[in-house]
């Protein structure tokens, strides 16, 4: 299979996984919106971004706990979720909606890269506070924990593409030393991802009206005002619509900046997994692996 074949084909796949969610979400009365790359492909495509190749889906705490629950209620004939807390070395603070009896390596030359079914993204979004000084502090927790997280588990993990040179080798070396740290006192992920969740609904009861995902490297990026969010919009997303943001331009704007102008070649992101069973007969392997 080409690279444009296996795209197409993971597109297929991810609406079909979409839709799936959709009529549990109708059904159980709960509330999700696009974000990043398949709110701009609504928006800019009415669908899919041609080259691209996951679906993100965001839902605030409450309703991102209750998806989670009745997925694995009502839908583990068909699929299985893939979370921090009930999956052996998954480390990421999201989620993953997974097609049973399919197969997906993502890319990356690090050992967090655990293989999943064919999947959606789901993210929870919590409440930060207006006071800038103690938000900042959240977000510095949150990100520590999550770090501890993945070393609790790996001493391999992704670094930042920027990041080269002697800072790159001593960032790998302390990694590496971290983790042993970490194996020696017996600290697993469990532990740190309790401390992640602590922080990350820190203000959840409080009456903030202030929403962001802590998953995110830049949560400031990604903060939302309740009125930015609510009432929510539909867009037309492929065969079907999708929910969307009241205020998706803002959103938007905050993250990619003129989102609706087409990126040159060199810069179209895309997860290139290096291998895709489709559970079909039909497998990708990327040519230079």
């Amino acid at each position: 299979m080409t690279n444009e074949e296996t795209t197409k084909l993971l597109q297929q796949t991810q609406l079909e996984i979409l839709k799936d969610f959709q009529e549990l979400c109708e059904r159980h009365d709960l509330h999700y919106f696009a974000s990043g790359g398949t709110a701009i492909g609504a928006i800019r495509h009415e669908g899919f971004i041609p080259w691209d190749d996951d679906i993100d889906i965001c839902l605030l705490r409450d309703d991102y706990n209750k998806a989670i629950y009745y997925i694995k209620k009502e839908l583990s004939d068909k699929y299985e979720v893939y979370d921090n807390h009930s999956m052996e070395g998954y480390v990421l603070v999201f989620s993953k909606m997974c097609k049973k009896g399919t197969r997906i390596q993502e890319d990356g030359g690090f050992d967090t890269c655990v293989p999943t079914g064919i999947f959606i993204d789901l993210f929870a979004y919590d409440k930060t506070t207006s006071d800038e000084r103690k938000r900042r502090k959240q977000i510095r927790s949150t990100w520590i924990w999550t770090r501890l997280i993945v070393l609790s588990e790996y001493k391999k993990p992704q670094f930042p593409k920027g990041l080269r040179g002697i800072k790159l080798n001593i960032a790998k070396l302390g990694c590496v030393i971290m983790h042993y740290i970490l194996r020696i006192l017996h600290l697993k992920k469990e532990f740190f991802y309790k401390k992640y969740l602590k922080a990350a609904t820190k203000y959840n009861n409080s009456n903030e009206k202030l929403y962001t995902d802590f998953s995110y490297f830049a949560p400031e990026k990604l903060i939302c005002t309740y009125d930015m969010i609510f009432p929510m919009k539909k867009a037309k997303f492929e065969n079907i619509e999708i929910s969307m943001l009241n205020n998706a331009d803002k959103y938007l704007k905050s993250q990619f900046g003129d989102y609706m102008k087409i990126p040159p070649v060199k810069d179209r992101k895309t997860h290139n997994p290096k291998y895709v069973d489709f559970g079909n007969g039909k497998i990708y392997k990327r040519n230079n692996d």
